[in-house]
């Protein structure tokens, strides 16, 4: 049988052709997206906590390196829940971002990551801390990240808030030019203090070796004109009320100054530093606590009453990450202030649970009941933390509704100008790294002594305030920028808007009496940069 072979007709060619292109491009967009895919994991990486002096203090250095954990989400870091061996895995800073000299990649799956600074071979997932050794400074930091959560494939750099985990005491020395002494030729110490802990990256929690306790010397930083900083980092909880600070010189003279018996001092905090003033005059000795309170948004806090009580919420999934603290007034049953900082991890777009409740930090017998609203009608539960601003997750949201953070707000004010400077400072927290936020209420004025009252639920009086006020300090790289709004208590005229009550923080703390952002120079605070604010 002889077979004839069969031309192909010219157009079935065509269509060959342009099915084979077609199979190659198709191909070649499956390779680039799988490429897109395989990104190698990189981490964002800021700082939270602990205002240094130096740039280094915000900032990372050339050659930090972090240890990575990545999880399965929603899971606790166990050797179960870890994804693709990614088990303290180390990163090292690349210009701003932490890369891994052999990438790691997203899996398929949602997943969360446990990061810490620095990085160092650790077992069962115990960091150990010993503070024996105060030489050096920088060597002693640790950081802890746990935000990071849910991470889906198709983000590769993952940002990671990172915040310090131990606490800084900062002593300013100043010796006179009459005293034959060098600061360079002084050493202070600091007696019985906790060295020893182990944090728990699983938890996020810090275990304090009470059993053991001894005298440290602090690393003294000399200056040319006789002036040093004397730095210790310590374990949070310590007790530092009542602590006897030795400084003896290299002739053998001695001097001691007893730190004064101050609630903030009693518990110290985890990312605080702590400020002393002590000055060398003539043989004589004088200390003070400095103008540094605890975190950059928390503003100068000396002297408090009876009646005054410091509050200090921590986030309830991330008990080492601060959530907010308040100066609040037990008799006039409000808050004088409420400080927060605010970044992009932190905010979210919905969640909202109006949850009204008492806070669990201060006894029910000196808060408020605000299940319903206040009377008399036409004054708001005012948020002076907003609950847009904690509106992550549902957890974060109903610390907001704590009747602590309630005040009677008029409701036009509330729910017009107020409501749009709060949308106004969640636009400018986009553009920046961190914004610190101080929001406040003030039941008298300079002129006005008087105090008026609402009602809570159960008819008892609760202080109406006459203004509020808003002091903002933003964070963009190493540069601060501030600007500052005072509003009274009242509706406001038709078509006003909150530009029309924006005045220096300076100013704000002239008429208030406060202190805010006590670590920033006063000239970041006497002006506006109108660039910056728009």
């Amino acid at each position: 049988m002889i077979y004839k072979s069969k031309t192909i007709p010219q157009h079935n060619i065509c269509r060959i052709v342009y099915f084979m292109i077609t199979l190659l491009i198709l191909n070649s967009c499956k390779k680039n997206e799988s490429r897109l895919e395989q990104t190698a994991l990189q981490f964002a990486a800021s700082i939270v906590g602990q205002i240094n002096t130096d740039a280094t203090g915000i900032s990372w250095d050339k050659g930090d390196q972090i240890g990575i954990y990545m999880v399965k989400s929603g899971q606790q870091l166990t050797s179960a829940s870890i994804v693709n061996a990614v088990n303290n895995h180390v990163f090292t800073i690349n210009g701003s971002l932490f890369q891994s000299k052999s990438p790691i990649f997203l899996p398929n799956e949602q997943v969360d990551f446990i990061a810490y600074y620095p990085y160092r071979p650790i077992i069962d997932f115990q960091y150990p801390i010993d503070l024996s050794d105060q030489t050096k400074q920088s060597a002693l930091d640790f950081m802890y990240a746990s935000n990071a959560k849910n991470i889906a494939k198709t983000n590769s750099t993952v940002p990671l808030n990172f915040v310090r985990q131990l606490s800084k005491i900062a002593i300013h020395l100043s010796i006179s030019n009459t005293d034959a002494l060098d600061a360079n030729q002084i050493s202070v110490s600091m007696p019985s203090v906790h060295t020893q802990g182990e944090f728990n990256l699983s938890t996020g929690q810090l275990h304090v070796n009470l059993a053991e306790k001894k005298d440290i010397q602090g690393k003294v930083m000399a200056n040319s004109n006789n002036t040093a900083i004397v730095e210790f980092t310590l374990l949070p909880g310590e007790d530092m009320t009542g602590k006897t600070i030795k400084l003896i010189s290299t002739d053998g003279v001695r001097y001691t100054w007893t730190t004064p018996q101050n609630q903030l001092l009693k518990n110290l905090i985890g990312g605080n530093r702590y400020n002393f003033n002590i000055k060398i005059d003539n043989g004589e000795l004088s200390g003070s606590i400095g103008d540094s309170q605890a975190y950059l948004e928390i503003p100068k806090m000396n002297n408090l009453t009876n009646e005054e009580v410091f509050i200090q919420h921590f986030l309830p999934d991330a008990s080492a990450e601060r959530n907010y603290a308040m100066l609040y007034n037990k008799k006039l049953k409000m808050a004088y202030w409420v400080a927060y900082p605010l970044y992009n991890s932190i905010l979210g777009s919905g969640n909202r649970t109006d949850a009204w409740g008492y806070d669990p930090a201060l006894s029910t017998a000196f808060q408020p009941v605000l299940f319903k609203g206040f009377q008399p009608t036409g004054y708001d539960r005012g948020h002076q933390l907003p609950s847009a601003d904690r509106n992550l997750n549902i957890t974060h949201n109903k610390t907001t509704f704590y009747f602590t953070n309630m005040t009677a707000q008029a409701s036009r004010l509330n729910q017009g100008l107020w409501a749009n400077l709060e949308t106004k400072v969640r636009t400018w927290t986009a553009q920046c790294d961190t914004m610190y936020v101080v929001t406040g209420a003030m039941p008298t004025t300079d002129t006005d002594n008087l105090l008026d009252f609402a009602q809570d639920n159960d008819g008892k009086d609760i202080a109406k305030p006459k203004y509020y006020f808003k002091a903002l300090a933003m964070k963009k790289g190493s540069e601060y920028y501030t600007i500052a709004y005072k509003i009274d208590n009242v509706t406001p005229p038709a078509k006003s808007t909150f530009d029309n009550y924006k005045l220096t923080v300076s100013e704000l703390e002239k008429v208030t009496g406060f202190t805010f952002f006590p670590d920033l120079d006063n000239t970041k605070k006497e002006r506006i940069d109108t660039r910056i604010w728009k």
